[in-house]
């Protein structure tokens, strides 16, 4: 792959195009380092890790602390669930009070009885959309 780079100061703003064939995953996650300029750290127990956010399903605060979930482990994150929505990609969307999940990671809506929508991602794990981000979360799905 060639690549090319015009180092111009007088830019009021930095922009990067790409010209490609095929989306691949290597070239998602360059999309994923160019459009956050932070960084998002991972704790658990005695490892501190650079969090890959392609492979973090959802985010969910529990008894104050939130956790970023991923299928290998929880990590620790030492930012809000309203601080990390400046910071995610918009690949996450909130689906309550407490928690974020991975659109990349959905595999399908189901309607409960109860008037609720479930959310079935690809890891097999089920959560629910409270009512307040129903309306949210359509608008993002195009549903």
């Amino acid at each position: 792959m060639k690549s090319k780079f015009e180092i111009d100061p007088t830019l009021s703003e930095e922009w990067v195009e790409f010209h490609v064939r095929e989306m691949t995953p290597k070239l998602q996650q360059v999309i994923q380092i160019l459009s956050t300029d932070k960084q998002l750290w991972g704790y658990d127990e005695k490892v501190i890790k650079l969090l890959d956010l392609t492979k973090v399903y959802s985010f969910e605060s529990i008894n104050g602390k939130v956790y970023a979930k991923t299928d290998k482990r929880n990590y620790y994150v030492r930012k809000k669930i309203y601080e990390l929505l400046d910071i995610l990609p918009p690949d996450f969307v909130k689906i309550s009070r407490a928690e974020l999940v991975n659109l990349k990671y959905l595999d399908h809506l189901e309607l409960t009885s109860g008037g609720t929508i479930a959310l079935k991602l690809k890891n097999g794990m089920t959560t629910f959309v409270s009512r307040r981000c129903v309306k949210n979360l359509r608008e993002r799905l195009g549903i």
